[in-house]
């Protein structure tokens, strides 16, 4: 079954979870991902139960987001087609994979402060730009308080079974994912593990943002969920149940990101999105 800690090609059973026919992905010289060939039923409720695994499988669950071919001549504005239209799992190999230890060093904190810094700098003598920070100023508010309380039974189903789905067929991907297993120490080494190249544009790397998605983790139980191109959702066990909390999140996420949930780019327009939300968004251009 295991090659590299990744199942054969074939259908695959983890437990009491039964998986429809595979492959495996293609990195730089080796392979760094498994992945089924067609989309998966209930794919939401299957990536949870094979998280659950994650200590006896090591094996880390995700679900395929679609991709625009650079080459197509689609509408300017489109993120997303169906599935059966972009397969870049298949047709187009990963950047090089990197050493998620890599971001064993990198301190988030400070990390984010300089980010924020950066942004408000450009901002400066925009009236307008004013808004976007509110209700903050040009101080760094600080990192986002750790979250306790866990999403409900029916907060954690709806996320999965409504709001996933939901988010993808507003981006025209089809509701239901191929699932995709990576041989990970945690879901926030993923991308790096397998290469991930969605940052071409940004000032940073997979290793940073890999640190982040750590501190997330850790803060909110915040887990890649969905992996795109340039497009990235997280599962969110943890998420802020107040407007402070969700605000002091929402600085950290406009500093990284050129579209957050529902394309927000701004605090005030992020930050009620983010109390009591299950999946965050992220793409970047």
């Amino acid at each position: 079954m295991v090659r590299g800690g990744l199942p054969d090609e074939g259908p695959v059973r983890l437990g009491q979870v039964a998986l429809p026919a595979g492959k495996l992905i293609a990195g730089h010289g080796d392979h760094v991902a498994w992945a089924t060939l067609e989309s998966v039923p209930g794919s939401g409720r299957v990536w949870a139960a094979l998280s659950e695994l994650h200590p006896q499988t090591g094996l880390v669950p995700v679900l395929l987001g679609s991709d625009l071919d650079v080459g197509a001549e689609f509408p300017s504005d489109a993120r997303g087609l169906p599935d059966d239209v972009m397969r870049r799992w298949d047709t187009r190999e990963f950047g090089g994979p990197e050493d998620p230890r890599g971001a064993d060093g990198v301190d988030v904190a400070a990390l984010l402060a300089n980010r924020w810094r950066d942004w408000v700098s450009w901002q400066e003598g925009d009236a307008e730009a004013v808004e976007w920070r509110l209700p903050f100023t040009l101080e760094w508010p600080g990192l986002a308080p750790r979250q306790d309380a866990p999403l409900t039974a029916a907060e954690r189903d709806h996320g999965l079974d409504v709001v996933l789905p939901r988010i993808r067929a507003a981006s025209r991907e089809a509701p239901e994912a191929r699932v995709g297993l990576v041989a990970a120490g945690r879901a926030a080494d993923l991308l790096a593990v397998i290469g991930w190249d969605g940052l071409t544009n940004w000032d940073f790397s997979v290793l940073t943002l890999t640190a982040v998605l750590r501190s997330w983790e850790d803060r909110f139980g915040a887990r890649l969920i969905d992996v795109g191109s340039a497009d990235l959702r997280l599962f969110v066990e943890r998420p802020p149940r107040t407007l402070e909390a969700a605000q002091r999140l929402a600085a950290e996420q406009v500093v990284l990101a050129d579209d957050c949930i529902d394309g927000a780019r701004e605090i005030p327009n992020l930050a009620p999105r983010l109390v009591n939300a299950p999946i965050w968004t992220f793409w970047w251009d």
